[in-house]
């Protein structure tokens, strides 16, 4: 009996041990399926990012080019006068990719291209915000403001635009900025900022001969003669066909008075071109004046007082056809013309000294009573340039 209780007792202890065993092998079952599941839940997951990723980068990319075509498609219409149709096109790549400041400032210029400069501004400040020294921005910009009115900002966008950064590729604007700038500065009278902007002009584009020509021409007409001879001078002599730096040259330098200069450059725009009118006629003139001129160095006391005659008698003749003012500086009017008579009688025997008092004097009548010389009067022309020098 000892020894059946025993065995019961054994086998109790080894039935409880395999149920401990078998609830530990239930429980490492279990541990194992719930990681399991962990497991494939997490690359289930994986897997659905990767394929939100791979579909948010596939949309982002489509849209990229999606804004890149239509914004092509708008520039190469705005560049062929097609602008409603650029328009549109530029507005679908900005809704596309509203950070893109090149589609911005695409479609800015296409608005103004439509007379739609209100709707155009926000663009263009939304750039230059992003972008203060962008130059075509700037270029935009100050045209906006100067078919407004506003000539302060235009001119202030316009240097903005001048002194901006622009890439390689667009000199072409940057230099049509330079002349806009030119063109506002001339209106406003500005002549101070004139003469800086036709000077940086040349300057800047020190190879492009079309451009000396246009700023040796724009200072003579802003007054500033010797500014523009230094600028033709440097054409003619940088240049192998100068064109027409020579013609300018001569004119620049019969507005200074300066008429051996004038002379020379003529004579070489006639020898480069003997058939230009314009060169010949200040040749011609040119050589008149130097005939004539008494107060040209190594001149004999008898060419010196044949000159002298020979202006006397023009004043002469001029003051007569002139209607002298009734207010007229002392002396009186007819006892100049007198006294030139009483000189002009004594022939050889005349006092030169005095005959070139005499025509100091004649030659101030003469421009207060008289109207300005024509290009082609030497004598009129000598006798100016006497009465700007002043009394001798």
């Amino acid at each position: 009996m000892w020894r059946c209780g025993g065995v019961r007792r054994s086998l109790a202890r080894d039935s409880d041990e395999i149920k401990d065993v078998t609830t530990l092998a239930d429980t490492r079952a279990a541990g194992l399926t719930s990681t399991l599941r962990v497991a494939v839940v997490g690359l289930v997951l994986l897997c659905l990012w990767g394929a939100a990723s791979w579909l948010a980068r596939t949309a982002h990319h489509q849209r990229l080019q999606r804004g890149a075509r239509a914004a092509a498609t708008g520039i190469a219409d705005l560049e062929s006068g097609r602008v409603a149709q650029a328009v549109a096109s530029l507005r679908e790549a900005v809704v596309l990719e509203p950070d893109h400041a090149d589609y911005r400032l695409a479609l800015a210029r296409a608005l103004v291209a439509q007379d739609r400069d209100r709707e155009a501004e926000p663009y263009l400040l939304d750039v230059l915000r992003r972008d203060p020294v962008r130059g075509e921005a700037n270029l935009v910009l100050a045209r906006i403001r100067r078919d407004a009115g506003d000539e302060t900002e235009a001119q202030s966008a316009y240097y903005r635009a001048v002194y901006g950064r622009w890439s390689t590729e667009q000199q072409v604007p940057r230099r049509e900025a330079r002349l806009e700038l030119i063109d506002v500065l001339e209106r406003a009278g500005d002549s101070g900022r004139l003469r800086a902007a036709l000077l940086e002009l040349s300057s800047a584009f020190p190879g492009d001969r079309t451009l000396q020509l246009q700023a040796g021409r724009r200072l003579m007409a802003a007054g500033f003669h010797a500014d523009a001879v230094h600028v033709l001078r440097a054409t003619v002599d940088r240049f192998a066909d100068p064109g027409d730096s020579l013609v300018l040259l001569a004119e620049a330098e019969m507005a200074r008075g300066n008429y051996l200069a004038a002379f020379n450059a003529s004579r070489r725009a006639v020898a480069r071109a003997p058939a230009d009118a314009a060169a010949k006629a200040l040749r011609d003139v040119t050589t008149r004046i130097l005939s004539l001129d008494p107060a040209l160095p190594r001149l004999s006391a008898r060419e010196r007082t044949t000159r002298i005659r020979r202006l006397l008698t023009a004043a002469r003749v001029k003051l007569d056809a002139c209607t002298v003012p009734a207010a007229a500086p002392t002396p009186p009017a007819d006892s100049l013309g007198l006294a030139i008579d009483r000189w002009l009688a004594q022939g050889r025997a005349a006092d030169a000294d005095f005959g070139f008092s005499l025509l100091d004097a004649a030659a101030q009548r003469v421009r207060s009573a008289c109207p300005a010389p024509a290009r082609d009067d030497a004598e009129g022309l000598v006798l100016a340039g006497l009465a700007a020098e002043g009394p001798s």
